[in-house]
């Protein structure tokens, strides 16, 4: 699926694409997006989100619960949904950043989740040991030496954020840090929106960050739901061993030198 995507340049000005490390906020700001999008109108009420947006390397979540099976069998392949989404797309991604500025160039917007490395391996493991997709010899100890090790899906975090950098200030980007939006939601709604160039009222700003805050969302997608877990910045330091906490700091200061600005 990935191959294909890596290929995929079908993008349109009306596009919209997340993109984020697994585990940086994906879904959180898609949520957001999903939410300024119905409050304008620009999707219909009761149209579920597998209407408008998909990870674009990855097949459609049986989750959904719907039936989008195509009679040519090809229900498959993401890229072929892509194509039936109705206007106002909304498209995820882990791809690494080298992948997408070639492909997607100016022709849509992008929004780009930073995240706390720290958070982002105690969720990701949360995340592929809830859905049984490590073995059982992966304890939290050895996902934590692969993550560092780059040994993961879609790879290396620092290497990821490296390949990402040179293009933090396009003018179609917009940099959002999963810590800030936690920390002062409405801040963040405004700045989606504008970026966005869609106008909203200070009540429609405070209605869409109440419908987006995690207890509100964990509540909607009913318990045990393997994208909710803390919902919060700074878990790590109830995960992180001592000496774990020491080898990130090492190896963010090393890996991902010159990049103060990104607050990790």
């Amino acid at each position: 699926m990935i191959d294909a995507a890596v290929g995929f340049t079908e993008f349109q000005s009306t596009d919209v694409i997340v993109a984020a490390y697994p585990k940086a906020g994906t879904n959180f700001t898609v949520g957001i997006i999903m939410s300024i999008y119905k409050e304008k109108g620009l999707i219909a009420p009761g149209v579920p989100p597998v209407a408008h947006t998909l990870n674009i390397e990855m097949k459609p979540p049986s989750s959904f619960g719907l039936e989008i099976r195509r009679a040519d069998n090809t229900s498959e392949d993401p890229l072929v949904h892509i194509r039936s989404l109705q206007s106002s797309r909304i498209l995820k991604t882990h791809l690494s950043w080298d992948i997408l500025s070639c492909n997607i160039g100016a022709k849509a917007k992008i929004i780009h989740c930073i995240r706390n490395p720290k958070d982002v391996v105690c969720s990701y493991y949360s995340f592929l040991h809830k859905l049984k997709l490590l073995t059982p010899d992966t304890t939290w100890n050895r996902f934590f030496d692969y993550f560092i090790k780059g040994n993961v899906l879609y790879g290396s975090y620092t290497s990821y954020m490296r390949k990402w950098y040179p293009y933090r200030n396009l003018a179609n980007v917009l940099n959002i840090q999963f810590e800030d939006m936690k920390e002062n939601l409405e801040n963040n709604v405004r700045e989606i929106a504008q970026f966005l160039d869609i106008k909203l009222t200070e009540e429609q700003i405070t209605r869409i960050s109440n419908a987006n805050t995690f207890d509100h969302k964990k509540q909607e997608a009913g318990k045990g739901h393997v994208l909710y877990r803390l919902g919060k910045s700074g878990g790590w330091r109830s995960q992180l061993t001592v000496e774990q906490n020491e080898i990130m700091n090492e190896w963010i200061k090393t890996e991902l030198d010159g990049m103060e600005d990104l607050k990790l």
